[in-house]
């Protein structure tokens, strides 16, 4: 049996292949994800991807995806998704997106204009902490909660300092 971050990181580079070989087309990359992975999942991508498109039509600004069980293969893609560039609300607590979901999350180039981040019960640790704080993607950052994760206090203020959220004002950790 494959350990489960051993697991989750070759999804992740199965996922992120999929993305540059079919050159971002989602059509073909869920197609191909579905292919791979429907097996072993409750959900397709492309079920998942219908469900983003849906969201995303209603206010292009804020995505409010709690209690979905979403995995770190569906945060991969989401950060992935080109139609959440004017995002600035993400609340995707209480899932299942773990380090790979927030490294993927925290250097998505479709993320840039996001102000608040909720991650807020995700089996996050230190890792993907340190992927947070050392993403220059999240400039506009303003608000992150992280409660309820594997981190204690101390990213409050080590986010807080960080060069790279220069509009940080309140972190919630422990």
């Amino acid at each position: 049996m494959v350990p489960k971050m051993e697991k989750d990181e070759l999804i992740k580079e199965i996922v992120l292949d999929l993305f540059y070989t079919n050159k971002g087309n989602l059509n073909a990359i869920n197609s191909a994800i579905d292919a791979k992975f429907f097996g072993d999942r409750e959900r397709s991508i492309t079920l998942f991807e219908k469900y983003i498109r849906a969201r995303i039509g209603k206010n292009p600004k804020v995505m409010k995806i709690s209690k979905m069980e979403i995995s770190p293969v569906e945060a991969v893609y989401l950060s992935n998704y080109p139609d959440l560039k004017e995002l600035e609300f993400l609340d995707i607590r209480q899932n299942f997106i773990g380090d790979i979901g927030l490294s993927a999350i925290a250097q998505s180039e479709y993320m840039s204009n996001l102000k608040e981040l909720d991650v807020r019960n995700n089996q996050i640790s230190r890792v993907g902490a340190v992927a947070l704080y050392e993403s220059p993607m999240l400039k506009n950052l303003e608000i992150v909660d992280f409660r309820m994760n594997k981190l204690g206090k101390r990213w409050e203020s080590k986010l807080k300092e960080s060069d790279n959220f220069p509009r940080l004002t309140t972190v919630r950790s422990g």
